[in-house]
């Protein structure tokens, strides 16, 4: 379920009409305050409900090719059957706004609410993997057997508590496990941590220092 606040509300939004013609929608794409806008949300006569996206590039794609200005802007519409809901869950938010800027969010009425960004989702991801709060993210190759999850925990939990924990599955079939960590980058807990780990013969692929992105 998205939280409010991940939610940019419609009354912070510029949307147009179906009715907005792709001259007007030229002109507010220009205009000083949406210059740096990319695509806008359409909504119905009534402002509630979400008919799709008008995009500057397809704009302009109308306008390099001699297209009737005065046409509605729903005649170069995207996205109409791009939405989340309120109520929509981590999985079906991700995949749906995956190849979007930002996808449109409707309330149980299907009303358009507002939008979910790719920056909101970005803030969402980091906030799950603890990273703003962590100080090391460690890498761990496990050996692809049951219970490695369990025991590679119990190795860390003597000496750190574990902020997050994301398994990592590339294409070559390797599993590797990494824990956000609130350790230091050079401390000799986490080098105690390290050989530990080794010793019990789990890889240390990678310790990345988080600190650098607070």
């Amino acid at each position: 379920m998205l939280h409010e606040s991940l939610i940019t509300p419609k009354s912070k939004l510029t949307t147009v009409t179906e009715n907005t013609t792709i001259a007007q929608v030229n002109d507010l794409f220009n205009s000083p305050s949406e210059s740096h806008t990319r695509t806008m949300p359409i909504l119905d006569e009534s402002g509630n409900l979400f008919r799709g996206n008008v995009y500057k590039q397809h704009v302009y794609e109308h306008i390099a090719k001699n297209g009737d200005m005065n046409l509605p802007v729903t005649t170069i519409m995207r996205n109409s059957t791009k939405f989340i809901y309120t109520t929509s869950q981590f999985y079906e938010v991700f995949f749906a706004i995956r190849d979007l800027p930002f996808i449109a969010v409707l309330d149980d009425n299907h009303h358009f609410t507002g939008i979910f960004t790719h920056d909101a989702l970005m803030d969402l991801l980091s906030q799950s993997w603890s990273v703003r709060t962590g100080g090391v993210a460690l890498s761990v190759a496990t050996h692809k057997a049951q219970g490695d999850l369990k025991k590679i925990s119990t190795i860390i939990a003597k000496y750190s508590n574990i902020e997050s924990v994301l398994s990592l599955q590339p294409s070559n079939g390797t599993i590797t496990l990494m824990f956000t960590l609130p350790l230091v980058f050079d401390s000799i807990t986490l080098q105690k941590l390290v050989k530990h780990l080794e010793k019990r013969h789990f890889e240390v692929i990678s310790i990345e220092n988080l600190q650098r992105f607070n």
